[in-house]
């Protein structure tokens, strides 16, 4: 036992001459850096006197929003199934009757209580209907006079002298509409029309394809096509990651390296690519989340382990700022902290001291910086509490030692004499 107690004392004495030369240690290191640490610039932006950061590069991984707010093909596109055209067809000259036309028809004979004398709209099979008591008449490619003599015809089976008058009132567009191109390759038109095979065509190839089939139905139709859909384009909209490479994919149009240009040298590049495939695309770029610029906060643990947060710079930023973002100093944490600006010469620092008393309690601005890409907002440790971590470091693995050391004496002890031989307690008579 006074073995032991020696030990004991001997570690024990050893304990604090370990952590002070560790603290030492480490006291050192920090002045030896301190020596080499620039002073602060008196032109710092800070709060009340901030700047404006410079054009904003993209760099991985920023996340772009890319809108193509003009996407038409090309003029040699050709047509594919299942793309939706706009065709609208007219007549060049209203010698003839059409469907679609809406025609005033009036007959003196007709009686009072069914009279003819009203507009008419010329129906898709070309007929007008005269109403039940007259039935219809086709009149759809006829000269107006001609349409008179076919409807006196019809009605000379039911009046005396049923003399008529029809005049043009209002030219209808035969065709006018929206139309998909089908499974087949064509495009329905319904009757009398029929169909139009304009799969594999230029939209100029389709508009003489269909001036060709309606001549059959009008001289001189006036062709319109416009295409609104094509199945094989692929819009763009929406949120673009910018890669490991420094990229974005457009899909179906490829992709763009974007790192190190602005948004508007973004745009530019996006619609060069897209032109490939289509005509004068236009393109709005915006940036949708800031990743790439970032500043960091450091907390050091005090032996226990330093803490790092990463957050985007929004180009506001204040040191007051950064810390609410992570709920204020954290424990262990002294009020000794600086900001440590990262320069392009090697061995050269720029640090930024901060008062965290006047910049709380008294709301003074001078040293509450304003945060730049990669700045660090370092948090010195509190060096009590360093020290209570470097003795408890210290002391754990001999509370370890010792308690097994008691428990195997305790366990001796009481498996030694009277108990061995069936008796109770050995420190009791019984």
């Amino acid at each position: 036992m006074p073995t032991i107690r020696i030990h004991v004392l001997v570690i024990l004495g050893i304990l604090p001459l370990a952590s002070g030369c560790h603290l030492t240690r480490h006291q050192k290191g920090i002045a030896a850096r301190a020596q080499k640490v620039a002073i602060e610039p008196a032109n710092t932006p800070r709060e009340l006197c901030k700047t404006t950061l410079p054009t904003y590069r993209i760099e991985p991984p920023d996340i772009l929003d890319i809108e193509a707010v003009r996407i038409v093909p090309r003029s040699d596109y050709r047509l594919n199934t299942t793309d939706v055209l706009r065709i609208q067809v007219k007549r060049a000259e209203f010698r003839r009757l059409a469907p679609g036309d809406t025609v005033t028809i009036r007959v003196p004979a007709a009686p009072a209580l069914a009279p003819i004398d009203d507009l008419f709209l010329i129906q898709p099979d070309g007929t007008v209907s005269l109403g039940a008591n007259y039935g219809s008449v086709k009149i759809a490619g006829d000269t107006l006079e001609q349409a008179e003599e076919r409807i006196e015809t019809k009605l000379d089976e039911i009046l005396k002298l049923p003399e008529t008058y029809v005049a043009l009132s209002q030219a209808g567009v035969p065709v006018d509409g929206e139309f998909s191109i089908e499974l087949d390759g064509t495009v329905d038109f319904g009757a009398p029309y029929g169909a139009v095979a304009l799969d594999g065509l230029t939209i100029t190839k389709a508009r003489q394809m269909l001036n060709e089939h309606f001549k059959q139905f009008f001289e001189a139709p006036a062709i319109t096509i416009n295409l609104l859909q094509a199945s094989i384009l692929q819009q763009i909209v929406g949120e673009h990651m910018v890669g490991p490479d420094g990229s974005i994919t457009l899909g179906i149009y490829g992709s763009v390296p974007v790192a190190g240009l602005t948004v508007a040298e973004v745009s530019e590049l996006v619609e060069a690519q897209l032109a490939i495939y289509l005509d004068e695309p236009q393109v709005a770029t915006s940036v949708l989340s800031y990743n790439s610029k970032v500043f960091y906060i450091i907390a050091n643990g005090g032996g226990l382990g330093d803490g790092v947060y990463r957050f985007p710079v929004t180009g506001n930023e204040t040191v007051l700022d950064a810390l609410s973002l992570i709920q204020g100093l954290p424990q262990g944490s002294s009020y000794r902290m600086w900001v440590a600006r990262p320069t392009p010469e090697k061995g050269q620092y720029v640090t930024m001291p901060i008062d965290w008393a006047d910049l709380t309690s008294l709301a003074a601005t001078e040293t509450n910086y304003q945060l730049l890409p990669g700045d660090r907002l370092y948090i010195d440790h509190d060096p009590m509490m360093a020290f209570d971590n470097g003795i408890a470091k210290l002391t754990a693995p001999l509370e370890r030692i010792m308690g097994f050391s008691i428990l195997g004496a305790e366990t001796a002890t009481r498996m030694s004499g009277k108990v061995l031989s069936g008796g109770g307690n050995p420190r009791t008579n019984f």
